[in-house]
């Protein structure tokens, strides 16, 4: 069996399990700059938000506050491949990457934390949000090299963060819908 192969498991499995850290560290950093702001916040697995209005700029600190600790899992992700070639570096920058690219991708009908931001700033809708999945993309990329991450084990990192985050949104939607 190639190194490629007995590779496979520990990929996956990790990657589950840095999907899992991701969303809840993303949400609690909503959750928690609201509430170091004074606001009463409610947090579920897919988003955090306050049960009360919000000053604008309060609001871009808190969209501000989930993706800026999602970028900084990225950088010491990629810290870690390029130190010590570490597979869960590797999924801390897979995944960072991939939330970002799916909540991009559902600006479309509901903009996500860069994209509110972005809007916030003048800067339209787009701007922030392909920033942000541009520069995750490159690390994505140098890590695969770095790594030597090919196609086959690609697919599985995709097949995986596709079901974490599936998981993570339908949990969300079925049973911690806002009333």
């Amino acid at each position: 069996m190639s190194s490629k192969n007995t590779r496979l498991l520990p990929l996956a499995s990790t990657l589950f399990l840095v999907g899992i850290f991701t969303f809840v560290v993303h949400e609690f950093a909503h959750w928690l700059a609201g509430t170091l702001l004074g606001y009463p916040m409610r947090m579920t697995p897919n988003q955090a938000h306050s049960t009360t209005p919000m000053l604008p700029l309060h609001e871009s600190i808190v969209s501000a506050a989930g993706p800026l600790v999602t970028y900084a899992q990225a950088a010491v992700g990629y810290r870690l491949v390029t130190r010590r070639s570490a597979l869960v570096g590797f999924a801390l920058v897979y995944m960072a990457f991939f939330m970002r690219l799916v909540a991009m991708g559902v600006s479309t009908f509901n903009p996500n934390d860069e994209a509110r931001i972005s809007l916030e700033l003048g800067l339209g809708l787009w701007t922030l949000p392909a920033l942000a999945v541009a520069v995750l993309l490159v690390l994505v990329v140098l890590a695969s090299r770095r790594m030597r991450i090919h196609v086959r084990e690609q697919l599985v990192c995709y097949l995986v963060a596709s079901i974490v985050v599936t998981a993570f949104v339908g949990v969300d939607a079925l049973w911690f819908r806002r009333t």
